[in-house]
Formats: C-alpha cells, sequence, structure tokens
C-alpha cells in the first residue's frame, strides 16, 4: 500500500485511485498467494478483464482470451505439480483425499478462478467502497475520527453497495419447493439474487439506507453456506488495509472532480468507476 501510495504522491495531483490503487493492490497480493512472476501479471489481468467483457462485440475476444488464460495455467499448474513450491497452486496440487487428488483440468480452473476472482472484484469494490465515502463527507469525516469503526462499516458497506450487475448464476431446481407462497417446480431455472438480499426489509431495519453504525449485518456479498466465497478473508484484509490507509494518509483527500462526471463500467458484469481522480 505504501508503496503504491508513494508512488501515486510522487506523480502528483490529481492521482487516479483506480490506476494508482485498486487495480494493482489485489492483482499483486493474489499473484504472490499463486507465485506468478511479475512480468506475466498484466497479461493475465488483461485476459480476465477482456474474458468479463460481455458486449457482443467482443464476443470472439473473449473466447480468445479465456483460451489464452486456459493455456497459461494449463502449463503452469503441470509444472507445479511436478515441481512443488510455497504456494496456493502447488498447494493444491499435491493436496489429497485418501488416494483422490485434483485432476489436471479440475487443477487448471482452480488456479483461473482463484486468479480471476483474487483480483478483479477487489479491485472494483475498492473502488466503490473509496467513491462511497469520497461522496459522503459526513461518514467520511465519522470514520477518519473513530479509525477503529471501519471493520463495522465496511461490512454495512459491502451489504449497501453491490459491485455486480444483475443477478448472478443460475440454479436449477432438483425438486419442488414452496417459497413466499410461489411454487418452484423440478427442474425451473432460478436465479438467486443476494443484491436484493441485501436490501431485504425483513431482515435489514431501513434496508435502503446506509448507515455506518449498523451492527453486524449479515449479509449475502460473500455468498453463504457452501457457497460463501472462499477469499471473503483475503478481500475483507485487502479493503480494511486500503481505506485505512487512505484515511491515515490523505487526511484531505477528495474527488478532483465532480461525482456526476465520473464514467462507470458500462460493458462487464461489474459495477465500479473506471477512474478516480483525487486530490489531496
Amino acid at each position: 500500500m505504501d508503496e503504491l501510495l508513494d508512488r501515486m504522491v510522487e506523480n502528483g495531483a490529481p492521482g487516479d485511485l483506480m490506476e494508482n490503487l485498486a487495480s494493482p493492490l489485489p492483482l499483486t497480493t493474489i499473484c504472490e498467494v499463486l507465485d506468478i512472476p511479475e512480468g506475466e501479471r498484466a497479461q493475465l489481468r488483461g485476459y480476465a478483464r477482456t474474458m468479463m467483457n460481455t458486449s457482443l462485440a467482443n464476443k470472439d475476444n473473449a473466447i480468445r482470451a479465456k483460451a489464452d488464460m486456459r493455456e497459461y495455467f494449463t502449463e503452469l499448474t503441470a509444472r507445479r505439480r511436478r515441481d512443488p513450491g510455497d504456494d496456493l497452486i502447488s498447494a493444491l496440487a499435491t493436496a489429497r483425499v485418501g488416494d483422490e487428488v485434483l485432476d489436471a483440468k479440475e487443477l487448471t480452473v482452480m488456479a483461473m478462478v482463484l486468479l480471476i476472482t483474487g483480483q478483479d472484484t477487489t479491485t472494483y469494490q475498492i473502488g466503490n467502497l473509496s467513491y462511497t465515502l469520497l461522496t459522503r463527507p459526513k461518514d467520511l469525516a465519522m470514520l477518519r475520527e473513530r479509525p477503529e469503526a471501519l471493520p463495522q462499516a465496511m461490512e454495512e458497506m459491502l451489504r449497501f453497495i453491490p459491485f455486480r450487475k444483475g443477478v448472478g448464476i443460475p440454479r436449477v431446481a432438483l425438486e419442488d419447493v414452496e417459497l413466499s407462497g410461489v411454487t418452484i417446480r423440478a427442474g425451473d431455472i432460478v436465479h438467486v439474487s443476494y443484491l436484493t438480499a441485501n436490501r431485504d426489509s425483513e431482515k435489514f431495519e431501513r434496508p435502503d439506507e446506509l448507515d455506518l453504525s449498523r451492527e453486524a449485518t449479515g449479509h449475502m456479498t460473500f455468498g453463504w453456506g457452501a457457497h460463501h466465497c472462499l477469499g471473503a478473508p483475503l478481500a475483507l484484509t485487502e479493503l480494511q488495509v486500503a481505506l485505512s490507509t487512505l484515511l491515515q494518509r490523505f487526511p484531505d483527500l477528495k474527488l478532483a472532480k465532480p461525482a456526476e462526471e465520473l464514467r462507470w463500467n458500462t460493458t462487464a458484469i461489474w459495477r465500479y468507476p473506471l477512474a478516480l481522480p483525487v486530490v489531496w
């Protein structure tokens, strides 16, 4: 964090928090966990961004990027299986349950998922949470005065702020079930929206209000149960370090242009500001 922010300061104001912080921090972190060589990280991020662009014009590029990333990780996971190191891919390659191990395809896909979800989503949430605080002066001032309140405030922001557009991965009902007076038949396709769950008035009082003093929320942003996000502890750590360091190092941090002039992503499933110019 300090190295990234030192570089931003050296380049002078205004600085772009998306370019200088939100993009490099999660990518560097997950690549260190996976032991991805530094010279190959930018290319992998390019593959991931291209794959997540859902515009029709990008379809062929997305297919090609997915194939290129799969080829990269097929070779990398094979090397780690032959010569394991002290990294997460090596741990997965050598993990056993009895005599069972991940096959080559499972290991490749797992490595790809870890790389993509281990940096993209955290990147976008650093941008979203930073934007939220920079456009809510009272909340920002409260956290400057009470930095110990940041972990609880982050949980509320994660509940309140969607980082994805749409409702997520479809599920197929295996049997008939009645939910809230509606019968879902076996074979029906169901979308379970965590976005809606996070604004459920039966669960949350004043669900459409951001209240940083709200107690532990039990939000669905990281999923639930068997589908709870594997990387949630890492994401929370990165978000907390990013926000707490910004608050500590830049007591006068503010947007460099009016909020309504900021441009937002419109081509991928994720919701985030394309740039977040700030002065300090």
